[in-house]
């Protein structure tokens, strides 16, 4: 049996909050009396995390994220429970955390790496790529407290990443560096994945959970919710962002099933009466409900394939429960891997709102060219109304309709959209320079 690279058993971190200094002292004077109230952090949490897997957590600020990482990184001690962690350990957690400010820039690398045990002649044999990775130039022999956030943390996360971790656990520092320095990061990270590094991302960045992470984590008020596929916990995470309901009542229905994420809403049929998508996950009020929905090609028929570059009609029809003052119409297109690549609303493309009163039916239409390139995709549909500048949903239906985009002809471009790149060939006796500047 494999041995997991991080074994978390019962862990759970609470606090003593103290409304006063003197407080600290008289708990320590008369020990049997109680100067303090407790905030408990992290309820106990229990998940293993296996070698080689590139695990996202995601959950609102304050949640407990940061309190996990912080234990496993060995910073903070549980207050229950136990954690085993087997390998080494890099971990990027605050913005500098682990830095003297009054030391250069060289001075911290060799002090961060001393840290992780890591030789001075390795570090000596690394330096150069470190340096080269951060990209700040002269600054390195700077004190730290004369860096910007940009390079103080440039330089942080080339130093985790150089000393061959077994175990890399990052904290939002993605989000402080500039677009091109997230881009290397991100393509460090994809190798060090490749080579059976294992990593812990915590982002707010869904995208990012979606693309690189093998599973998910979501933690909700201390408490750990779901643990899985990144999609399906992205999912429920959205849900409870948006759906403004206690945390108790942010999981999926009773009426829901199981087994096929269809909810039992009245009339959720589809045009023809297919079932939904297995993978469906909605949510919402019930103040409003999406009745039936269809996929139709250009000859009117209800398709779940189509050929890439096709036009296409996504259409859905729903009923208002109650009036509606600014309904919300939307449309989302996600790859198999949860990436989102097309979504759009009425209200992002300025059509005005029109109320809708009780038992009024709408029927709302998106029609495109799906210029995807060939594969498997899910497309979720919403009905949401905006009640003083935020979002209601009334009814979301996520990843309802699985579709197959089919090659045209021969064609076996990649990536995620089709340009319909039109290729030209010449073959002139002279090519004068000036035709390309």
């Amino acid at each position: 049996m494999m041995i997991p690279a991080i074994r978390i058993k019962g862990v759970s971190k609470t606090y003593r909050i103290y409304s006063k200094p003197t407080d600290r002292l008289k708990q320590i004077l008369f020990p049997n009396q109680k100067y303090y109230q407790e905030f408990t952090a992290l309820q106990p949490i229990t998940l293993d995390i296996g070698a080689g897997e590139t695990v996202g957590i995601i959950g609102r600020n304050g949640s407990g994220k940061s309190t996990l990482l912080q234990m496993i990184a060995g910073t903070l001690t549980p207050t229950t429970g136990h954690i085993e962690v087997n390998g080494r350990v890099a971990a990027l957690l605050e913005l500098g955390s682990g830095f003297n400010p009054e030391f250069t820039g060289r001075e911290n690398v060799y002090l961060n790496a001393s840290i992780l045990g890591i030789s001075k002649q390795e570090i000596d044999d690394r330096f150069d790529d470190i340096l080269r990775f951060a990209d700040i130039g002269d600054f390195i022999d700077q004190p730290v407290k004369t860096y910007s956030s940009g390079m103080y943390v440039r330089l942080a996360f080339a130093v985790s990443i150089n000393v061959n971790p077994d175990i890399l656990i990052v904290d939002e520092a993605l989000a402080v560096g500039d677009g091109r320095f997230q881009l290397k990061c991100f393509e460090k990270i994809k190798a060090m994945k490749e080579a059976g590094t294992t990593i812990l991302v915590v982002s707010h960045d869904l995208q990012t959970i979606r693309q690189i992470c093998d599973k998910a984590v979501l933690i909700d008020r201390g408490k750990m919710l779901n643990y899985g596929s990144p999609n399906d916990v992205v999912n429920h995470y959205t849900k409870i962002l948006f759906s403004n309901l206690p945390e108790e009542q942010s999981q999926p229905s009773p009426e829901q099933d199981s087994r096929s994420g269809e909810s039992k809403f009245a009339g959720a049929n589809s045009y023809d009466d297919q079932a939904s998508s297995s993978k469906e996950y909605r949510y919402g009020n019930q103040m409003g409900i999406i009745e039936r929905y269809a996929v139709l090609n250009n000859n009117g028929e209800d398709v779940r394939s189509l050929t890439t570059c096709e036009e296409a009609t996504v259409k859905f029809q729903v009923k208002a429960l109650r009036r509606v003052e600014k309904p919300i119409f939307a449309m989302t297109i996600k790859n198999i891997k949860g990436l989102e690549v097309y979504g759009s609303n009425t209200y992002f493309q300025n059509i005005e709102f029109k109320p809708m009163e009780a038992g009024e039916v709408a029927e709302i239409s998106f029609r495109q060219h799906m210029r995807l390139i060939p594969g498997d995709y899910y497309i979720s549909l919403g009905f949401v109304e905006m009640v003083d500048g935020n979002i209601i949903p009334l009814d979301r239906r996520y990843d309802v309709i699985e579709l197959k985009i089919l090659p045209f002809a021969q064609d076996k471009s990649f990536g995620v959209a089709n340009l319909q790149s039109e290729i030209k060939i010449e073959y002139p006796s002279q090519v004068e320079a000036s035709c390309y500047g």
